[in-house]
């Protein structure tokens, strides 16, 4: 059974965590000026005096939810990363699998995750887990190449991630479906693994031939 000091601890914990989700969502919504403790706490249904109680500022509530939230992506991308593809998957399959992601994770979230990033990285006391981050993302991506066949799929992991923070930042606009989107990316990804398979020789003899007068 749990004595006193243990059900006050738990209750504590409880109550930081709430905060720290508090300030998270209304980060999403207004930035780093949406978080006040007035309306962290409000937003969290616990007193207005609580916020100063478990952090002495705003810039420390801030930075630890951004951190917070970092280290639970990083963990979720790691997590992808051990999840077995079905047997006989390939490149062909990725638009159906970015339209399930598209699906599940609207444009909003997507912004969501890119400005806590880039939060992140303004932060020294968070660079180390913003890096952490972009490490474990690539990975997931040279993992699930690797898995389709891909060799060296470490040589154009960091390409990869680069064109789906850019579909990231496209799906903003709205001005193309989260279908053609996923179709968009899908496209780039295999032309960026064809260049890596033909090797840049082979690549610059191509690009050297378009240049050439036809007769």
């Amino acid at each position: 059974m749990a004595t006193r000091a243990q059900l006050s601890q738990e209750r504590s914990r409880l109550r930081r965590e709430e905060l720290l989700a508090a300030a998270i969502e209304l980060f999403a919504e207004g930035g780093a000026r949406a978080i006040t403790h007035r309306a962290v706490a409000s937003r969290a249904g616990l007193p207005p005096a609580t916020t100063t109680y478990y952090f002495e500022s705003i810039h420390e509530l801030i930075r630890e939810a951004l951190g917070a939230h970092v280290v639970q992506w990083t963990r979720e991308l790691d997590a992808l990363a051990t999840v077995d593809l079905q047997a006989g998957a390939s490149l062909d399959d990725a638009t159906a699998l970015f339209d399930t992601v598209f699906a599940r994770r609207g444009p909003e979230a997507a912004a969501l995750e890119l400005s806590i990033f880039l939060a992140a990285t303004r932060e020294p006391q968070l660079r180390d887990l913003a890096d952490a981050g972009l490490v474990s993302i690539e990975s997931l991506a040279a993992s699930l190449l690797a898995r389709v066949g891909v060799p060296d799929p470490e040589a154009i992991a960091a390409a990869v991630v680069a064109l789906i923070a850019g579909t990231a930042v496209r799906r903003q606009s709205g001005l193309s479906s989260d279908h053609a989107e996923a179709r968009i990316l899908t496209t780039a990804i295999r032309q960026l693994v064809a260049a890596h398979v033909l090797g840049a020789a082979e690549v610059d003899r191509v690009v050297a031939a378009l240049r050439e007068p036809t007769a």
